[in-house]
């Protein structure tokens, strides 16, 4: 009975406002807050947010680790123009160039420097990568793997074929190219991603970091909390944390109704941004009606793999005041010796040969992040905390104790975005072979759901859903601005 009686009060608190819908959004990522503060702005109270985690940001989280504030998800603001993280937070000076692509301190499997010379033409093969379907190569139904190989063969290893030693280097790097590739790509191959798609790159540096906030000073600006916290909008009492969805019930004569564990909530237009990675898992079970059919197509055309961050915190320095990054580069030899034989291993090779690089963290003097990638990410998600440690040591000297007397690892903090059912992995991708010209399943996947009287009633938002940028913060920001833009015209239209 009190149960039913909660339920009541729900459902009357939502639907209290006559002059104003009522909007149900399903997760307090960037998405959703952006689409929240939307409609706040607009004079739109009646919102009820609800948050499977503890906490707001989705795929944004900035914790405290070392010294500092350490982003266990998006850390960076790719580009300047036309891109909405960039343009809320450009005169706060809170932007600065960080560290991101492939640096020329990279160290062999052996101890070794290799050649900075060598290693910044690979670099350069690299740097161009998500440019190679503009260029005369037949790419119809190619992956970006497939393409990539293509070309490296015709330029780096042609120019090398008669350089022995260096020829074995530059047949090695496709691997090590791979690692970089399937980081900036979410995916846990190089031959998931279509090499033809949508993605638009933002002009400027793509590598801006937060001055030490945090990604989530983004959220914080949406939500007026930032320069000036006492302007800020009337949003935390609408937010819902540990509210995991179970059923939305969308296909009613004038609501829509969203069941969660322990609560019942109505309302006239729900916006609906969680993960792909979401979708996949509970297309077929979170929806009533299911989803029609063209939804299904859009959700198994999106990828959605995993990267792993790793963050380490070292009591006692042993790097060099100009050192800003170290990437290990594994020789052909090295790879199945059974060096460290903890952990999952791919084909008779470890899982520490996917630790592919660590970036110095920026006013964290202690602090170091490593990237992990590969189609082992899941697994490695799951190791012990004592094994992963002893694992990323172990990669630390067998590449570095040449060079340098590396220390103990004192703390590690790890993602685990692809084991978290909430999110299921980090960022999408467009799949090898559902590319199609003048079709856009981020357009589809953003479609809406109309109800019996042919109205929008759940609207769909969320880095998959942008047609362009998807995969970042800014395209999130974007969909969530869209979704609320559409509910505030059918407001005004029904009037």
């Amino acid at each position: 009975m009190l149960w039913l009686c909660s339920s009541v009060i729900l459902l009357c608190h939502i639907h209290s406002g006559l002059s104003s819908p009522s909007v149900i959004i399903v997760g307090a990522g960037p998405a959703g807050v952006a689409a929240a503060t939307k409609l706040l702005k607009n004079s739109i109270n009646n919102i009820t947010i609800l948050e499977a985690e503890d906490r707001i940001g989705g795929r944004i989280n900035s914790v405290k680790f070392g010294d500092g504030i350490v982003d266990l998800g998006a850390q960076f603001c790719h580009g300047e123009k036309g891109n909405i993280a960039y343009e809320l937070a450009k005169n706060l000076n809170i932007l600065e160039p960080g560290l991101r692509s492939l640096q020329n301190n990279v160290y062999y499997s052996n101890g070794s420097r290799l050649d900075p010379s060598l290693m910044e033409e690979l670099k350069q093969e690299y740097s161009g990568y998500d440019k190679l379907a503009d260029q005369d190569f037949n790419t119809t139904g190619k992956s970006l793997g497939e393409l990539f190989i293509q070309k490296y063969n015709s330029t780096l290893l042609k120019k090398y074929e008669r350089e022995e030693d260096k020829l074995k280097i530059v047949k090695e790097g496709l691997r090590f190219l791979e690692g970089y590739i399937v980081v900036h790509e979410g995916s846990f191959s190089w031959f998931d991603p279509s090499a033809e798609c949508d993605y638009k790159q933002c002009e400027g540096n793509q590598a801006l970091v937060w001055k030490g906030l945090g990604y989530n000073a983004v959220l914080q600006i949406m939500m007026n909390n930032y320069p000036d916290p006492a302007k800020k909008l009337p949003i935390d009492d609408k937010i819902h944390l540990g509210a995991k969805v179970k059923k939305i019930n969308w296909n009613q004569s004038e609501t829509v109704t969203v069941e969660t564990s322990d609560n019942s909530y109505s309302a006239d237009y729900l916006i609906f941004t969680p993960s792909i990675g979401v979708l996949k898992r509970e297309k077929d079970s979170l929806f009533n009606p299911p989803l029609p059919s063209f939804k299904l197509q859009a959700i198994d055309a999106t990828g959605f793999g995993g990267v792993m961050k790793i963050f380490l915190h070292f009591s006692t320095k042993w790097w060099k005041d100009e050192d800003r990054a170290f990437s290990f580069f594994w020789g052909e030899e090295d790879l199945s010796v059974v060096d460290f034989p903890d952990g999952p291993t791919k084909y008779g090779i470890s899982w520490i040969t996917q630790f592919r690089y660590i970036l110095k963290v920026p006013d964290n003097p202690h602090v170091w992040v490593g990237w992990i990638s590969g189609e082992l990410v899941p697994e490695i998600e799951r190791l012990p905390l004592k094994t992963l440690k002893e694992g990323c040591e172990h990669v630390l000297n067998k590449f570095l104790n040449g060079k340098y007397n590396v220390s103990g690892i004192s703390q590690m903090l790890r993602s685990t975005w692809c084991t978290n059912e909430n999110f299921g992995g980090t960022y999408s991708y467009t799949k090898t072979g559902f590319y199609k010209r003048g079709l856009s399943y981020q357009e589809k996947l953003a479609e809406a759901l109309d109800g019996v009287e042919g109205r929008p009633r759940v609207l769909f938002a969320g880095e998959a859903t942008n047609p362009v940028h998807y995969s970042t913060v800014h395209g999130a920001i974007e969909t969530g601005y869209r979704a609320a833009e559409n509910i505030i015209q059918l407001h005004k239209n029904k009037k």
